[in-house]
């Protein structure tokens, strides 16, 4: 029997968006293939819970709540909370950098406990399921573009208690940092990683400029190594969801989002952030028109993101597009469930085609030979850098910067015209990222010293 390899990813993962969760359990997949793992890692819950092979923790646990909040639009409580919390860190940063050399305080209350669990072997009373932790074999850092100086603090004081390696996986570092004493900060952690893999080469400039004595190089996004769920068990979720017929016919499957780069960076055409949603989601709606006008095909949006918070819910951007297209004898339907990112990684290969706004459905599309037709924004780096250069999609993405309904449904056409050669492109293209991640497993495992 195989050992259970157990991995922490310590920074804030929300499950929530199943991207997310795509880059974890693709950076597990990639190193224990035969899947003799667990994952840790936090999230903003309320209490631990264990489910599918990952150990969810409360990050309040080990940073304080106002460490992570986010600026944001809107008025409501809660946003004007986290925006000024947010505008509070950043006046930090300028008037008074060195603050963040400080370690919170939720984090060293959290580690004597820990340290206490690991002498005692016992449970935890005030932090039920804390104990596993201390079961820790490896650190594996810098998933998507979460590592920051918090991270580093939790990194230093478990690889302190408990002596276990770090290697980074998938990091994406922001082009500028806002300090020097945060340069510094991580520099004084990442110095010590036995390996360490970009995402994009764009991310490999700034550590090469930021850190030059550490040694960093390329490698697809983890996601990419993600396994999708066996077509028995996608069958039989469908099946079950009444969902399995609309598979009798060819089926698109959709994705859709408003974050930044889309809300804030397309349809400069309109002046207003709620006229740049309301442009987009006519958009959207004009298009899928199109296809339906022209394929006889079944379309089946996936929500790639639940939350965290309304705002980054794909599901109301989807019903809203639904409803703007009208009446369509249910061949346009949405999928409402939150299901596993392995799950929906399987459904997009059951799908003919995707038309996609999620950079991880895209790159979950690559791993299953799905031809993609990417909406887009040239001020999201990934697109440029993991969809264009890495993936060879180019001819695949469709700007929304300054949008025209006429040359994103010609794109359709000639993406659909071309779909049976660009499925075989992808399957090439998988395979490479295959031997690309196999050459960093056989790296992490002889610096981890892994066996099996």
């Amino acid at each position: 029997m195989l050992k259970v390899n157990h991995i922490l990813v310590p920074e804030l993962v929300p499950l929530e968006n199943k991207g997310e969760e795509a880059i974890v359990r693709g950076i597990a997949d990639i190193v224990f293939p035969a899947g003799n793992y667990e994952l840790h890692l936090f999230d903003e819950i309320d209490n631990y819970r264990f489910q599918d092979g990952i150990h969810v923790y409360p990050i309040k646990w080990f940073m304080s709540p106002w460490l992570n909040r986010e600026f944001g639009l809107g008025m409501t409580k809660v946003k004007i909370r986290d925006s000024l919390q947010s505008l509070a860190r950043n006046l930090l940063h300028k008037i008074l950098p060195n603050w963040v050399k400080k370690k919170d305080a939720a984090l060293l209350t959290t580690m004597i406990e820990i340290k206490n669990l690991k002498r005692s072997s016992g449970k935890s009373k005030n932090h039920p399921g804390l104990e596993n932790i201390v079961d820790l074999d490896y650190i594996i850092a810098g998933h998507d573009g979460a590592m920051d100086e918090r991270v580093c603090h939790i990194i230093t004081e478990v690889t302190q208690l408990l002596g276990i390696p770090l290697g980074v996986f998938g990091v994406e570092f922001p082009q500028v940092f806002k300090s020097k004493a945060i340069v510094d900060e991580q520099h004084q952690v990442l110095k010590d990683s036995l390996f360490f893999y970009c995402r994009t080469a764009a991310s490999k400039v700034v550590v090469d400029k930021y850190f030059p004595k550490i040694s960093s190089e390329v490698r697809p996004d983890p996601a990419f190594g993600m396994k999708p769920s066996p077509i028995e068990e996608v069958d039989e979720y469908l099946k079950g969801k009444g969902l399995l017929s609309v598979f009798d016919k060819p089926v698109i499957v959709c994705t859709t989002c408003e974050t930044g780069p889309i809300a804030r960076r397309c349809f400069q055409n309109e002046s207003s952030p709620g006229g740049r949603l309301n442009a987009h989601r006519e958009y959207y709606a004009s298009l899928l028109k199109y296809v339906m006008s022209v394929q006889d095909v079944n379309i089946l949006f996936l929500p790639h993101a639940l939350g965290p918070g309304e705002a980054l819910d794909d599901r109301l951007v989807a019903r809203d597009v639904i409803a703007r297209v009208g009446e369509t004898k249910n061949e346009l339907l949405l999928l409402d469930d939150d299901i596993p990112a392995k799950l929906l990684k399987g459904i997009i290969g059951k799908g003919d085609f995707l038309i996609a706004e999620r950079i991880h459905s895209m790159i979950g599309a690559v791993g299953v030979g799905t031809p993609f037709l990417c909406l887009g924004s040239k001020t999201d780096r990934r697109v440029e850098g993991i969809i264009a250069n890495m993936v060879g999609a180019k001819n695949s993405i469709c700007y929304m910067n300054e949008p025209s309904i006429e040359a994103a449904t010609k794109q359709f056409d000639n993406c659909w015209l071309n779909k049976s050669e660009e499925e075989a492109r992808l399957k090439e293209v998988s395979q490479g990222f295959a031997i690309a991640h196999k050459s960093a497993v056989n790296v992490i495992h002889d610096v981890f010293a892994i066996n099996g």
